[in-house]
């Protein structure tokens, strides 16, 4: 068992297995790096003198104090800032170096746990290990953008080059997915197969293979780096919802309420949506630094103005707060950014404000499907509706298996419809029933298309069928939504309206 000593933040370092562990993900320091550490934590807050730590990593041998600078820089890059900006190892003039003691080290407040994933060496042969490699390290680069999940370094990650036990090197690892594959020649082929593995089932999540030309190699590295990030996140999301719908109520924090609410979260009726908000306001609750938490929450309440029945003042301002909470705990995290953004054009009308962040969360992290998304419809709505179409695209082309893809399939319906091309909107709109044929705002573009196409019996039949599966939406709602479609889709309603439609 680790004792107490060894743990700081978000940190555990076990000695005598050698390895240091940041939310239970391998961290590279290399072994005077943890001898070093495992002598600051021993001292409890004290200062550790020069000659006491070169010692202790360099035992029985004379070595320049410059070697000392050189192993705290590297062992403080590797460390990252603490929760208050500083660094975790402080200099003491005159003395050495010492890991304080305070709210940074002694932090108890219990942090969601992340899933966690490795990106394994490669098998190749010889001749084309330095492809390998090289499409390795871009992967896990690309993996590290996202902040749902966290992600071994490389160097923690190849010592296990070759091994096929994959829950020991999981275990080894400190992480609950494995990203492996081989490279092989096919005569003047390529062939790249790559799986995500569940290592705590030893089941396979995912498989795909890629093929390509020697000839062209950087661009085959690039074009399966981009595909195998894209496709990896939402299997990842899938699996930990599956994970979090099995596990026991009485055990679930906060990340567990929020993977509950994300299923939720996209629902058709008003009692999902409330189910999924007070999820999410739970999450909040009992963690209010859980950044993604806390803007998903946001979110929720700018789809009941979007998708339900409206906001209160009260609930308008909530999402808001929300929002800018989770901004300021996860400013770093794309997609916090991406989401808050979405919650302040919608909800505060900040266009300008929203659209700067948006563009942010995008250079960012340009393989996330969700800022894509968010960046298409924004800019949709706003008038640019050739960026917003090529984003809807990129959406779909980096995360074919996204949870939530009939958006983006909607998404480009609503760009058509605002561009004028109806039959294109309609056809759009129509793949995206055919994925959920449980989302209601797909009706609305439907029934709007065939409205500007002049086909009103077909819109009258599809509003007809939008009713009927939400008994519950009134004249009030009905009229709201079908005034953002324009003045043929408001005359059909004001016909049905007339007709007896509920009041």
């Amino acid at each position: 068992m680790t004792e107490p000593r060894h743990a700081f933040g978000p940190f555990v370092l076990e000695p005598a297995a050698g390895i240091l562990r940041r939310d239970g993900v391998a961290v590279a320091i290399g072994q005077r790096g943890l001898a070093l550490l495992d002598s600051l934590l021993a001292a409890a807050g004290e200062p550790v003198g020069k000659d006491d730590l070169m010692a202790a990593a360099w035992p029985g041998l004379f070595v320049e104090e410059a070697n000392l600078s050189v192993q705290i820089a590297a062992l403080r890059k590797a460390l990252g800032k603490a929760p208050d900006g500083q660094e975790w190892i402080a200099t003491v003039p005159r003395v050495g170096y010492r890991l304080p003691r305070g709210p940074a080290l002694a932090d108890s407040t219990p942090r969601p746990t992340r899933p966690s994933i490795a990106v394994l060496p490669f098998d190749s042969l010889p001749e084309d290990e330095y492809f390998a490699d090289g499409m390795v390290e871009d992967i896990i680069t690309a993996l590290s953008r996202f902040k749902t999940f966290a992600v071994a370094a490389r160097n923690a990650a190849f010592p296990f080059k070759g091994r096929t036990d994959t829950r020991a090197v999981a275990t080894a690892l400190g992480v609950r997915y494995l990203l492996v594959g081989t490279i092989r020649r096919r005569a003047d082929r390529l062939r790249v197969s790559v799986q995500l593995v569940d290592a705590d089932t030893a089941t396979q999540l995912w498989a795909e293979q890629f093929d390509g030309e020697p000839s062209k190699l950087f661009e085959f590295q690039d074009s399966i780096t981009e595909s195998v990030v894209g496709l990896v996140e939402p299997e990842v999301r899938r699996a930990e919802i599956e994970r979090a719908r099995r596990k026991p109520p009485g055990r679930l924090d906060a990340y567990d309420l929020y993977l509950r609410a994300l299923p939720l979260f996209r629902g058709t009726s008003p009692a999902v949506r409330t189910e999924a908000i007070r999820l999410l306001e739970a999450a909040v609750e009992l963690d209010p630094g859980f950044a993604i938490a806390a803007v998903h929450a946001a979110w929720a309440y700018e789809r009941q103005d979007v998708f339900g029945g409206g906001m209160t003042q009260a609930e308008r301002h909530r999402a808001i707060e929300l929002a800018e909470l989770a901004l300021d705990a996860g400013h770093d995290d794309p997609l916090v950014v991406a989401i808050a953004a979405l919650v302040f054009l919608n909800v505060a009308k900040e266009a300008n404000r929203s659209l700067a962040m948006l563009r942010q969360a995008l250079a960012a992290n340009p393989n996330n499907s969700t800022i894509l998304s968010f960046n298409a419809f924004s800019n949709v709505m706003v008038g640019d509706l050739e960026f917003g179409r090529q984003c809807f695209l990129r959406a779909l082309h980096v995360a074919p298996g996204a949870l939530d893809n009939y958006e983006l399939l909607l998404g480009m319906g609503v760009a058509h419809l605002f561009k004028g091309e109806f039959e294109a909107s309609l056809d759009w709109s129509l793949q995206a029933l055919a994925t959920n044929s449980e989302w209601l705002p797909t009706y609305w573009h439907i029934a709007a298309a065939y409205a500007h196409l002049d086909r009103m019996d077909e819109a009258r039949a599809t509003i007809a069928t939008l009713l009927a599966k939400a008994p519950m939406m009134r004249m009030g709602d009905i009229e709201r939504i079908a005034s953002r479609f324009g003045p043929r889709l408001v005359a059909l309603v004001d016909g049905m309206r007339k007709a007896g439609l509920p009041a």
